[in-house]
C-alpha cells in the first residue's frame, strides 16, 4: 500500500524542494551545502535525500578531488544525469511534422521533420512511429521515455481529450488524442494548441524577457495568440483561449481573412490584377510580398500596411482585456521585420504607453521548443511522486 501519511506528505514536499533545486542549477553541479542553503533543510535531511536520488539514477556525485595545496575535503558537488530520462515532443502542422527526442534538461538530441500525413489518426500513429525510431536512436539498450508533449493544429479540449477547429487536419472527431498517443509510446502525453506551446517556448527559453504576463501572437499561414499569465499558460474554460484569428471584424470577416499569408497574397494578387503597378506578379508569395514592402514596392507596402494596421487594432483589444506586458510576434509573418515594425508604429498610434512589441528568435521551431520545454516541466512534476515516493 502506497503510503499517504503525514510524515510521507512532509517527505515529499522536501524531496521536490531539493529536486527543483537541482534542476534549477543543471547542468551546473550544485553542492550538498548550498542545497541546505537554498531549501532550508537539515543538512542529514538533505544527505538522506541525496542518496535516495543516487540510488534511483537521476542524480550523481561528482568527484573533485583534493585541491592541491589545500587541507580538508572539498565540497561534495551533485549533479543531474541528463540521459536518466528523455522526453519526446513533437509539433503536428498542417504540411509538415517536426519530431524530437531530449534528454530531461530538455537538449535535443534527435530530432526528425516528416511531411504530415493527410488525415489525423495516419498523422498520430507517424508521430508515434518516428519517436520509437528516435529512442532507437539513442542507442542505449535502458534508455526509456518518460514523458511526452504533442502539439496540435487546432482547440484541445482536456476534458474530452478531443481536437476541434483543425481545419487544415481533418480527422480528428472521434479521436482521444493524449490516450491515442499514450497507448502507442508508453507515456503519459501532453497534448496542446500549436500556438499555446510557442508562447510557452517564449516563456521557456527567453528569459530575457523576464515578464510574467505576455502575449505571443502567431502569423502565418493562419493566426493565433497564446496567452502566459502569471507565468502560466491561460487556456481558458474549454482551451479555446487565444483563438484571435476568429476574432470578428466589420463587413462578416474575420481577422484570419485579413492577416494571414493565404489572405495577404489573395489581397496583393487583387491590388495587382486590378491594375496597381508592382514589381511582383499578381501570384507572388509571401516572402516576397514582405520583401518588395521593406524595398518600397507600393503594393507591397500598402497590403501589408493594411494587415498590419488590423492586428494593431486588434492587439489594443488584447491589451484592454489582458494588459500583458510584453506582445511577441511570431510565424513566418510576425517575426518579419517588414511586418512586425508596422504593427509597432501602427499600436503606438492607437494606445497611449503600450507594451514592447518584439519579433520572436525561435523560428519555426517554437511549437516543438513548446512542446520539448512542456516534457520537460511534465517530467519534473512527477519524477517525486513516480519515481522517488512510489506514487501512481
Amino acid at each position: 500500500m502506497v503510503d499517504r501519511s503525514d510524515s510521507s506528505l512532509l517527505r515529499l514536499i522536501n524531496v521536490r524542494k531539493v529536486v527543483d533545486a537541482m534542476f534549477a542549477a543543471a547542468p551546473v553541479a550544485i553542492s550538498r551545502a548550498e542545497l541546505v542553503r537554498q531549501t532550508g533543510l537539515a543538512k542529514p535531511t538533505v544527505s538522506s535525500m541525496m542518496a535516495d536520488l543516487e540510488s534511483s539514477g537521476l542524480v550523481r556525485l561528482i568527484d573533485v578531488g583534493t585541491p592541491v595545496g589545500e587541507m580538508g575535503r572539498p565540497p561534495a558537488l551533485y549533479e543531474i544525469i541528463p540521459d536518466s530520462g528523455f522526453l519526446l515532443g513533437a509539433d503536428i502542422g498542417a504540411t509538415k511534422m517536426i519530431v524530437g527526442i531530449a534528454d530531461i534538461l530538455g537538449r535535443v538530441v534527435y530530432e526528425q521533420v516528416a511531411s504530415t500525413m493527410p488525415t489525423a489518426s495516419d498523422a498520430l500513429d507517424q508521430v508515434a512511429s518516428i519517436g520509437r525510431s528516435l529512442m532507437r536512436s539513442v542507442g542505449d539498450d535502458t534508455a526509456q521515455l518518460a514523458a511526452a508533449c504533442v502539439a496540435v493544429p487546432g482547440i484541445y479540449r482536456r476534458g474530452s481529450d478531443t481536437v476541434h477547429g483543425a481545419r487544415n487536419l481533418p480527422g480528428f472527431t472521434g479521436i482521444q488524442v493524449a490516450e491515442t498517443l499514450g497507448r502507442s509510446l508508453g507515456v503519459p502525453v501532453e497534448v496542446e494548441n500549436d500556438v499555446n506551446l510557442a508562447a510557452v517556448a517564449e516563456d521557456w527559453l527567453n528569459r530575457g524577457h523576464d515578464v510574467t504576463d505576455f502575449a505571443a501572437i502567431s502569423i502565418g499561414t493562419g493566426l493565433g495568440m497564446g496567452l502566459i499569465i502569471g507565468d502560466q499558460l491561460f487556456r481558458g474554460g474549454n482551451g479555446a483561449s487565444g483563438e484571435i484569428g476568429s476574432m470578428r471584424l466589420p463587413g462578416g470577416v474575420c481577422l484570419e481573412d485579413v492577416v494571414s499569408g493565404p489572405a495577404i497574397c489573395k489581397a496583393f494578387g487583387r491590388a495587382v490584377e486590378s491594375g496597381s503597378d508592382s514589381v511582383l506578379s499578381s501570384d507572388a508569395e509571401v516572402p516576397a510580398i514582405l520583401d518588395a514592402a521593406q524595398h518600397g514596392d507600393p503594393v507591397a507596402e500598402r497590403v501589408v500596411q493594411h494587415a498590419a494596421d488590423t492586428l494593431a487594432e486588434a492587439i489594443a483589444n488584447v491589451i484592454m482585456l489582458f494588459d500583458p506586458e510584453l506582445i511577441v510576434l511570431g510565424g513566418g509573418i510576425g517575426a518579419n521585420p517588414a511586418f512586425s515594425g508596422r504593427v509597432r508604429t501602427a499600436l503606438s498610434a492607437l494606445i497611449a504607453d503600450p507594451p514592447p512589441v518584439q519579433s520572436s528568435t525561435l523560428g519555426n521551431r517554437s511549437t516543438f521548443l513548446g512542446a520539448i520545454g512542456t516534457a520537460v516541466r511534465r517530467f519534473q512534476s512527477s519524477i517525486v511522486t513516480d519515481r522517488l515516493m512510489g506514487w501512481p
